[in-house]
């Protein structure tokens, strides 16, 4: 009588069929399967994570170089369209003169981009209902 429980039940699962009958499973068996199945779930449940995330990665990366990449040519375009239009309306004039009309061309741009930024990311004032029901700037 010295043998455990587990080793009874391993015992009896090991032998398969006594007088016709199936073994039941032992419940240490139950949950050494219920064990390795969710190590296994969760095993696939982080390779996934990790196979998005690298894909998140190689997505983003490439978004923000091809983002870099046109930024690059638009300021290359503006460059190139300003120097364009300072030389057709100021053909005769000194360098010194182009290259204010050129800086002035420039500051007009990012003065304009400024102030569409600051409009555009303005806070709105809040509304809230007064007694009688209608708004009122707070």
């Amino acid at each position: 009588m010295g043998r455990s429980i587990v080793e009874l039940a391993e015992t009896s699962r090991t032998h398969g069929e006594r007088g016709g009958v199936q073994a039941e499973p032992s419940v240490s068996s139950a949950l050494e399967h219920l064990v390795a199945g969710s190590q296994g779930v969760i095993t696939k449940r982080i390779d996934l994570a990790l196979l998005e995330g690298q894909h998140l990665l190689a997505r983003s990366i490439a978004r923000g170089a091809l983002l870099g990449g046109s930024m690059l040519l638009a300021a290359a375009a503006w460059c190139a369209s300003a120097g364009a239009g300072v030389l057709f309306i100021l053909p005769d004039s000194s360098p010194v003169i182009r290259l204010s009309a050129f800086a002035v061309l420039n500051a007009a741009g990012a003065a304009g981009f400024a102030a569409l930024a600051i409009r555009r990311h303005r806070p709105q004032p809040r509304s809230r209902a007064n007694g009688a029901g209608s708004a009122t700037a707070a």
